[in-house]
This record gives structure tokens, sequence and C-alpha cells, in this order.
């Protein structure tokens, strides 16, 4: 029995101690699910980023493939289990002829495969890690956008609210006027029409305000939170942004170039381990046999391996190498589209700066003045009706392309800062 004990203990010590896989790190466990969030009926942008970063289900769908990845990881570098093998079945003869087999069967890993399926596996794993990174800030973007599309919807409302009060002065000042006999019904009629123009562009924009805070709810993560009103700043100050330091900061430190540079590193790696394949593993086997008929135990040991001699993994081979071009090719077209995608929210941003700009230093006030003294010589009868609704709609529509100016620009600029990883915006 001695022999069991130490044909045994041969094929367990070798791949334990010579060929054994280095162990892999855990990553660390999933974050416990957040709890409820009360309906607000005011939100503020720092609340919907909150809420967003503890309940929005893509963040906890990336945080839980994270797990996955490093466990895949961990079964990657694992060294495979011995085998009890009993050899030829056992021969069982009367008066005492009968022999008796039993063993271990250990597969030995040559090459390092071990080592490089547990390499490309955390490669992965890594990369699960940065795109938790990337679904961040693109929540976060969404976020942004979204409420800064909301504060826009409140405050075309309440614009809407107070032109609708001018077109009812303008239309009271002309039925005072037509009992005055200073004008004719045709100005009642046309300033009456203007009005209901105005009750119905009203109406459009508090369907879409409610529409935008739906948005505004599933971008955060809970599409049944009932948002009744935000609070921010739409004129709010955003950062300056420089073109080359910019798009230097976004080429290095973006998670999605950080995800394609650990494609290339696991596909080089993928490629080793293709390269190795050929290398034949060694199958070691030992055990004891008994004989009835001697009494005796003899040793057996066996050791197997598969020659390599037609097929030497060649297909495999060249399959790994034009994956390692694709993955440097597709790290080159990431790194474009993001240079285009930068250049587009940076001009975009830049366009409606300078328009915020026309419209606070010079539009607005003009409007606004021309809209006071053509209202003041209409009621005098110096003006015709025309020149009044004219004065009125340019009014409209200056602030409307004005309130759409900040909410561009706010909206340009947050694209920016979730390409630049910034926490705090603006």
């Amino acid at each position: 029995m001695r022999w069991i004990a130490f044909v045994i203990g041969i094929v367990v010590v070798i791949p334990a101690f010579v060929f054994a896989a280095e162990p892999v790190e855990m990553a660390d466990p999933l974050p416990p699910a957040p709890g409820p969030v009360e309906s607000s009926t005011t939100l503020t942008l720092e609340q919907c980023v909150s809420i967003a970063l503890t309940t929005h289900p893509r963040l906890a769908e990336s945080l839980a493939h994270v797990t996955v990845s490093h466990g895949s990881a961990v079964q990657a570098g694992l060294y495979p289990n011995p085998r009890v093998d009993s050899g030829n079945p056992q021969t069982i003869g009367p008066n005492r002829t009968g022999i008796y087999t039993i063993g271990l069967t250990q597969e030995v890993i040559r090459g390092g495969k071990l080592k490089l399926d547990r390499a490309a596996a955390l490669e992965a794993a890594h990369q699960a890690e940065y795109d938790v990174v990337r679904k961040k800030f693109e929540i976060l973007t969404g976020v942004r956008q979204e409420f800064f599309s909301t504060l826009a919807a409140q405050r075309r409302k309440a614009l809407l609210e107070k032109l609708l009060e001018l077109a009812k002065r303008s239309e009271k000042t002309s039925l005072n006027l037509l009992e005055a006999e200073q004008v004719s019904e045709t100005d009642v009629l046309l300033l009456r029409v203007e009005r209901r123009r105005a009750e119905t562009a009203l109406q459009g924009a508090e369907i879409a305000l409610i529409g935008q805070r739906r948005q505004l709810a599933t971008s955060i993560g809970m599409s049944m939170l009932d948002v009744n009103e935000v609070k921010g700043n739409l004129t709010t100050t955003v950062p300056e942004f420089d073109d080359e330091d910019v798009l230097m900061q976004v080429l290095t430190n973006s998670p999605v170039v950080q995800i394609a540079n650990l494609d290339v590193n696991r596909t080089i790696l993928l490629l080793r381990r293709a390269e190795v394949e050929p290398i034949p593993n060694l199958t070691v086997q030992g055990g004891t046999q008994y004989s009835e008929s001697t009494a005796n135990y003899q040793a057996l040991v066996g050791l197997y391996l598969n020659v390599p001699l037609w097929n030497k993994n060649q297909g495999n081979i060249m399959a790994a190498n034009a994956s390692v071009r694709r993955s440097m090719a597709g790290r080159l077209a990431v790194q474009q589209e993001l240079t285009k995608q930068l250049a587009d929210s940076i001009t975009r941003q830049r366009i409606a700066e300078k328009a915020v700009k026309n419209y606070e230093e010079g539009i607005l006030p003009d409007a606004m003045r021309t809209l006071e003294l053509v209202q003041k010589a209409y009621a005098r009868g110096q003006f015709e009706i025309s020149r009044l609704l004219q004065t009125q709609r340019t009014v409209f529509e200056a602030n409307i392309d004005y309130i759409s100016a900040l909410e561009n620009r706010l909206n340009a600029a947050a694209e920016i800062a979730g390409l630049l990883q910034l926490e705090e915006f603006p």
C-alpha cells in the first residue's frame, strides 16, 4: 500500500508545485442594491445626479459584469483536477486469480497556457471596469442634458405665459380703441387671433414640459419618479475649454480609449496563447496493481502526450494575428471618432455661446424696448396694427431663440464635460 501513497503523491505534487497558475485577485463585491427613493416635487441637478448614480439599472448592470469578468479570470487560471483512474477493467477471477488496479491521472499544462489564459481574461475584466466608468459618464451626460432641457422647457412655459399676458393687454387696448372709434374691428380680430395663437403655443409648451419631465425621470433611472419641477440657473457660466488641452485629455484618459488599449493587449495575449497551443501537454499517470495469485503489489507509471505533427494550430494563429490588426485599427478608429465628437461639441458650444451673448447684449434689450414703444404708440393711435403684431412676434421669436441658445450651450458643454470625465459640472 505504500506504493499507492507514493505514486499518488507524485501525480498530485508535480502539477501543484511546478505548473500551478498564480492566483487571481477577486474584484470587489457588487454594492448592495439601493433602497427606494421618494418622489420629490423639486429636484436640483445635484439631486438628479445623486439618484442616477445610486439607482440607474445600466450602472448596476455594468458593475455586475465586472464581477462576472473577474470570475471568468479566476476560472481561466485554475489547474485541471486530477482523475481517479482504475486503468483497465478490474479482473475478478475464482480461486484468488483477480487483478486489481487503481491510480491517478493528471494533465500537466505546458507552455504557460494557463498564465496566458488568465492574463487575457484579466484584460477583459479590466475592460469591464473601464466600461463602468464609460457608462457612468454616459449616464451623467444624459442626466445633465435632460435636466437642462427640462429647465429650458420650464422657462419656455414661463415666457409664453408672459407673452400671453402681452397679447391679452394688446387685445384689451384694441377693444378700448374700438369703443373710442380709433381703430377698426379688423384690429381687434387680428389681435384676438394673436392671443389665441399665444394660448395654443402655451398649451403646447405645457405638454412638452410634461414629456420632458418624464424623460428626465427616465434618464436618472426612475421612470416612475414624479418630477414636478427642477431648480437651476439656465444662464449659469460654463467652463472655458481649450481645444488642444481638451483633446489631449480625452485621447489619453477616455475610458473608451482605455478599453481599446486593453483590447489590443488582450488580442496580443491571445495570439501568444495560440502560438503555444502546439506545445503538447503531458498526461501523468501513476497507480498500483495488486495480483491475488501472487499477493504482490506493483507500481504503474505512464506518460502521454500528443505529437503536433500535422495540426500545429496554424489556422488559429492566422486568425489571432488578424484579430491583433483588427484591434489596433479599432483603437485608431475610436480615437478618430472621439476627435470628431469633441470637435462637434466644442463647435456647437461656441456657436451657442456667441448667440447667447448677442441676445443678452443687443437683441433682447432692443426687441423689448421696441415693443414698449410700439405699444405706447399704438395706444395713442400712431401705429397700425401690423406694426404691433410684427413687433410682438419678433419679441416672441427672439426670446424663444434665446432660451434655445442657452439650452444648446449647456447641452454641448455637458457633452464635453462627459468626455473629460468631470465629476462636477457646471
